[in-house]
């Protein structure tokens, strides 16, 4: 069974970013939802908080 995860809005940011010091952990979360390791959500909120960057 793949885990779900909600995923933080910081999260995104740090990776979109490239935001130090937390991009590689950001990256790797990404990263294993791309891979199918985890199923990664995020708010509905989320996309029009990162809208205003």
């Amino acid at each position: 069974m793949v885990r779900r995860i909600l995923i933080d809005t910081n999260v995104l940011l740090d990776y979109l970013l490239t935001r130090e010091p937390f991009y590689e952990d950001a990256k790797k979360i990404v990263m294993a939802c791309t891979d199918g390791e985890i199923k990664g959500c995020i708010a509905a909120h989320s996309i029009s908080n990162m809208y205003l960057y």
